[in-house]
């Protein structure tokens, strides 16, 4: 009995401190939630739904939270912006992350690149919220849905491997966007 009070309360602490920093890592922590979400995946593989689920919610959570601290730091620097001449220039970038930020949002939310960067820039460009929340959602859910159930299939071993071409596939895919874009 005390035992199994003691397993309750150990493995709710760490969905809760896997809760906190995936939601930290998306304003600005730098180490990747990964890190906690494989092993707890790996040690209670029956679970990897449950801890993919936590991980999915609390990140766009914290996206969010970027989101509206982006918006907040708009209001301070825009003015800064006209009164140097650059409205044309802001107001042009502003139309190309609107263009392509649903792509670009998707890729910062699964791949490796720093998602807590793009949630203050689509905050700072005032990107509609609920397409960077549905967006979030999506990419988010992908990425930890994909690790935990990787983990759970094929352990660690895999992952490493597929972390190590990860980052050069994503670039693959944005540079082959990017070239097919140019020509529009």
């Amino acid at each position: 009995m005390f035992k199994d009070t003691i397993k309750k309360i150990i493995t709710f602490q760490s969905k809760g401190l896997l809760g906190f920093v995936s939601f930290i890592e998306s304003i600005f922590f730098p180490i990747p939630t990964d890190v906690l979400l494989i092993p707890m995946c790996f040690a209670r593989p029956h679970e990897w739904k449950i801890l993919a689920f936590i991980t999915t919610i609390t990140s766009v959570l914290g996206g969010i939270f970027g989101f509206y601290l982006g918006s907040l730091l708009f209001s301070e620097i825009y003015p800064y912006i006209i009164s140097m001449g650059y409205e044309d220039e802001f107001d042009s970038a502003k139309s190309l992350f609107i263009t392509h930020g649903a792509i670009i949002l998707l890729i910062s939310s699964f791949t490796p690149l720093p998602y807590k960067i793009f949630t203050l820039v689509a905050g700072f460009l005032s990107i509609d919220i609920f397409l960077f929340i549905i967006i979030s959602l999506i990419g988010r859910g992908l990425r930890f849905y994909l690790v935990a159930f990787i983990t759970k299939e094929y352990g660690v071993t895999i992952l490493n491997y597929i972390n190590r071409y990860f980052l050069y596939i994503a670039f693959i895919i944005i540079a082959i966007y990017l070239l097919s874009n140019l020509n529009n």
